[in-house]
């Protein structure tokens, strides 16, 4: 059997496609002039072979290279938001997730060089434990992705890819710097690496910090109280105060390979100091006032992972461990914020995680190969302090199968699995505000069991050497999430009064696609229409309550509408939906210096009991570009200039059912959206020096100073978006 990389076998399943790991990835050109023609994206699409993005089933996308250098940020929901089928739930310019298909947090799975992440995502502000920066590239996979992955894949994956440990390079390496001007923001990046033809080493640095972005210009609302009539202006415009941050991540990778075996022992540091910004007033005559919400964020994550061959065999065993802490205030900066640690109301969890699996490629058996293997994950969350959410465990096992087989035109995969998941919430020690303060749950239901299979199946036919239709069929599942069953607390992330629902059943996904593609050297056009309908799906609905803010005489209470510091109260609830979609994108390049590319996403999200939008389905957009590469001028080379246009439709938010949704009816802000078009202009080129090569991203990003709302952006209650910002992008290699 021919020798594979590391990670290779870890199999994404909606047609089950994997996890494009260690060092399989690589770009690859259909012709030796890159300025006329597409490049083509080798992908490892199954624990057998390597596939053309083009070629298998699923739906998947890459950022690397110069594209990734031109777009890299903290947010990495912002970097991945030009793929069709992509948005980003944002709140300002540090904080960003990925939504894929109408779906995000817990059910879009963010994964680190194949391994899943726990980074407590259960706000909708709460950011992926990731810097971008270190990583090699970015891969998303569209769809449920429940075979190989288990929990929380039922909108897709993204897998962020440090880079490959170089076995039998000499030393190497690049730094790098970024300077953004709407918020000050400043980069500083190193990345090293080399390794002889049985030891490899790589690592990396990364620290990024920005003071609070602004927007622009445009009127506000006219002096807000909470007992003002509705208006839907900004209460911020121009600085926005309580959005400033400082992020630090370190990763390095050490690996050891011979003819019998490939070993690798990756460490990544990732740490965030955040503030949020939210609004309070004293009384309801008082004018709002803004307020921070400051976070300390800390990841520690270990992967050690093995490739032994044994004949026609191949053995995987892994074992990743996660150190994950939270630490939030809601009313101080995460500047001064350590001054009530220990205090009831800041929030202080930590959680350990460990995930094994042991996976066998097995040999041959009529047309198909394939690859078995089991997992089991062991999850501890402990509040030491704060009421959002409690102290729990949660236990996961699985088992699951998957075979490919390659003829002359078809590509058939197809895979099944089975999860055991365990969730248990004691009923001692800090969970007393739970159990007896807030009755969110007690001994009849602080355990819980789920037990579901999932199932996939997928297929490429190949027309001929332009034309191919692929499909997919995949039954995903999602087990609720601890904060789900057993929240119970003030959540300055959606300024609400948040409470969990100890009877939830868990979420199950049928999605069906199909795509027609096209390819060739100057073209490749994508058309996409699925449906993905589920079952007990889980949203966060207005009550129609509302509680006293913490520190208030009767916090946590519930209290009137007009009552000082009340806020909205939310609690999760469960529903059958059903998310239709339409996804098209056109890369062409018409001459050796012109190209232009092209996305569009239509998407329909709906409550099936009661005819009602689903919350925080993206609004249609539209995003094209035009570039142009120009000749080599003097020293420059490698140029390309691109304009940018992104326009999105207007959006109606779905009240009670939808996160923000309050602000539709308040005195500032609004949770609706208008129609907005921004624009975006790019350059890029490379500088040769002696023995160095520097390369240069040039950006103006809202190029007119539009002032806008996006309907994923949390802070659109009551500030408008980021406005002008430029972009500047140095590296230097080595």
């Amino acid at each position: 059997m021919q020798r594979k990389p590391l990670i290779a076998a870890l199999v994404l399943a909606y047609a089950p496609v994997t996890v494009f790991a260690e060092t399989t990835t690589q770009k690859s050109a259909t012709n030796t002039n890159p300025n006329t023609t597409l490049e083509n994206i080798t992908i490892s699409a199954s624990p057998i072979h390597e596939h053309d993005a083009f070629e298998v089933p699923s739906q998947i996308d890459v950022l690397s290279g110069d594209d990734k250098m031109s777009k890299d940020s903290g947010s990495l929901g912002e970097m991945l938001e030009d793929i069709p089928g992509v948005n980003n739930l944002s709140a300002g310019s540090q904080s960003g997730k990925p939504v894929i298909r109408g779906l995000m947090g817990d059910r879009v799975k963010v994964l680190s060089n194949g391994a899943g992440m726990d980074d407590q995502a259960y706000g909708t502000r709460h950011l992926p434990n990731v810097d971008a920066y270190l990583a090699d590239r970015v891969e998303v996979v569209r769809g449920p992705q429940s075979v190989l992955y288990g929990s929380d894949a039922l909108g897709g994956v993204v897998n962020v890819l440090s880079p490959r440990v170089p076995f039998g390079q000499p030393a190497h390496g690049e730094v790098a710097t970024e300077y953004n001007t709407n918020n000050n923001e400043k980069h500083f990046g190193a990345k090293v690496g080399g390794g002889n033809a049985n030891w490899g080493i790589t690592a990396g640095v990364s620290i990024r910090e920005g003071d609070n972005f602004e927007t622009a210009d445009s009127s506000t609302a006219s002096s807000p109280t909470p007992s003002s009539p509705a208006d839907s202006r900004p209460l911020f415009v121009g600085e926005v105060p309580n959005t400033n941050f400082e992020n630090k991540a370190a990763h390095i990778g050490l690996g050891y390979q011979n003819d019998d075996m490939q070993v690798i022992l990756r460490h990544t540091h990732w740490q965030a100091d955040q503030n949020y910004l939210g609004i309070t007033a004293s009384t309801p005559m008082s004018s709002f006032e803004p307020v921070a919400t400051g976070q300390a964020l800390e990841n520690d994550e270990t992967q050690l992972s093995a490739e032994f061959y044994q004949g026609d065999w191949v053995f995987k065993p892994s074992w990743v461990y996660t150190s994950n802490s939270r630490e939030a205030s809601h009313d101080m900066p995460f500047e001064t914020m350590a001054e009530e640690k220990g205090e009831e109301g800041y929030l202080d969890l930590e959680v350990k995680r460990h995930d094994w699996k042991f996976a066998a490629e097995h040999p041959k058996l009529g047309d198909f190969e394939g690859e078995v293997g089991f997992e089991v994950s062991k999850k501890e969350q402990r509040l030491l302090s704060g009421h959002l959410t409690p102290s729990a465990d949660v236990d996961k096992k699985a088992v699951y199968l998957f075979e490919e087989a390659d003829y002359d035109q078809w590509l058939v995969q197809f895979g099944a699995r089975y999860d055991w998941v365990d969730v248990s919430a004691p009923l001692d020690g800090n969970n007393e505000h739970f159990t007896e303060e807030a009755g969110i749950f007690d001994a009849s239901n602080n355990e819980r069991d789920f037990a579901v299979w999932s199932g996939s199946f997928g297929a490429t036919y190949r027309l001929n050497d332009n034309w191919s239709l692929a499909g997919n069929l995949a039954r995903g599942f999602r087990a609720p999430s601890i904060f789900e069953l057993y929240a119970g607390g003030e959540h300055g992330g959606v300024q609400a009064y948040q409470i969990g629902n100890p009877d939830l059943e868990e979420e199950i996904a049928l999605n069906a696609d199909l795509s027609l593609r096209w390819k060739s050297e100057q073209t490749a056009m994508v058309a996409t229409v699925y449906q993905n309908t589920i079952d007990n799906y889980i949203y966060l609905a207005n009550t129609g309550f509302y509680r006293a803010k913490e520190g208030a005489p009767n916090e946590g209470e519930r209290v009137d509408q007009t009552a000082p510091g009340a806020i909205a109260e939310m609690q999760a609830e469960q529903t059958d939906a059903t998310i239709r979609g339409f996804e098209f994108s056109l890369d062409h390049k018409w001459t050796p210096q012109w190209q232009t590319n092209l996305a569009l996403e239509i998407i329909d999200g709906e409550n099936d009991k009661t005819g009602q939008d689903l919350p925080l389905i993206p609004a249609n957009n539209l995003r094209a570009a035009v570039s142009y590469l120009p000749s080599d001028f003097m020293a420059l080379k490698k140029q390309k200039l691109t304009l940018e246009g992104k326009f999105l439709a207007s959006k109606d938010a779905v009240f009670p059912f939808e996160p923000f949704s309050q602000f539709d009816k308040m005195s500032v802000g609004t949770a609706s959206t208008d129609a907005y078009n921004l624009w975006n202009l790019r350059y890029s080129a490379q500088l040769p020096l002696d023995k160095q090569n520097l390369q240069l991203a040039f950006s103006v990003e809202n190029l007119f100073d539009k002032d806008y709302v996006d309907f994923l952006d949390t802070y659109k209650g009551y500030a408008l978006a980021q406005g002008r910002n430029v972009k500047l992008n140095l590296r230097m290699d080595f």
